[in-house]
């Protein structure tokens, strides 16, 4: 097993990112910040290195973190030197395990993770083991590959959450296949309603499989079908509710949806006690 063999500066122009990152999207967010964080503190936790084929070290942990320190044009970096060369799925689950740790991983960029160590292991049981992540959500990432394409773009782009994309593509099944542009669209249309909706159009075009989105749509009641609202959000409340949506596995609009339905709830149970609080408070005043 590899083990820590020391700890000390290494030159950066010495490094390379690891193939077997688990993060390739978004490792520019927030960038400017942690150099900055990074100038002011210092290094709080070294990088993680090991021997690269081609020369030089491997960073298998910290690719942020070595990132913020070449925009501050540090020349060396703390690393923690792995004392043998690592294998690709080790690797693999270093990086992933670290950057769930650490900050909300883009959900495609798990997903290419799982189903990289899904392939290798061959069960879903144990990328969860090896990962620490919960067995369901693995199932769900690595069954991300029978997607059609149409809906892995409306995952990838996060209208549609791997869930929805994987009942709808079923529901839309027929003889094995699934209409390709006929399940995004549902999916896309159906993506704003409630579960209980979603379930209830998803059973009717299991049933019939001939009714377009429009005519599933028509079955939910007017008044009870879900309405769009366009919030605007600062950067800083955006990057919060997506790391939430992220998190939960949902879409962020149903996270904002979430979100407002609990502040809702919240405001009418304080209306509903002030407007108890100033009836006593007049029985009172009649009283005297």
């Amino acid at each position: 097993m590899a083990k820590i063999k020391e700890t000390k500066e290494v030159p950066i122009s010495d490094l390379v990112i690891s193939e077997t990152q688990a993060r390739v999207r978004g490792v520019d967010r927030e960038i400017d910040d942690l150099a900055e964080s990074i100038r002011v503190h210092g290094l709080l936790e070294p990088i993680v290195v090991c021997p690269h084929e081609g020369g030089g070290w491997a960073v298998l942990m910290g690719q942020r973190r070595m990132l913020a320190h070449k925009k501050l044009n540090r020349k060396t970096i703390l690393a923690a030197i792995i004392d043998e060369h690592v294998d690709v799925t080790t690797a693999k689950v270093l990086s992933l395990t670290e950057n769930l740790i650490r900050q909300d991983l883009d959900e495609k960029d798990v997903i290419d993770a799982c189903t990289a160590l899904y392939k290798r292991y061959g069960n879903a049981k144990a990328v969860a083991k090896e990962t620490g992540l919960p067995y369901p959500k693995v199932l769900r990432h690595v069954k991300y590959d029978r997607l059609v394409p149409p809906l892995r773009e409306l995952v990838d782009s996060g209208d549609v959450s791997i869930d929805l994309a994987l009942r709808t593509q079923d529901a839309a099944c027929v003889d094995g296949k699934a209409h390709q542009a006929e399940a995004a669209e549902l999916a896309r249309k159906i993506a704003h309603l409630t579960g209980a909706e979603q379930r209830q159009i998803l059973g009717a075009k299991q049933s019939h499989p001939e009714r377009s989105a429009a005519e599933l749509l028509s079955d939910v009641p007017r008044g009870s079908r879900s309405k769009q609202l366009i919030v605007t959000l600062s950067a800083t409340e955006l990057r919060k509710l997506q790391a939430y949506a992220k998190s939960q596995g949902v879409t962020q609009d149903r996270a904002a949806a979430a979100f407002i339905s609990d502040g809702l709830a919240r405001a009418d149970g304080a209306t509903t006690a002030g407007v108890r609080a100033r009836s006593f408070h007049r029985m009172r005043q009649a009283a005297s």
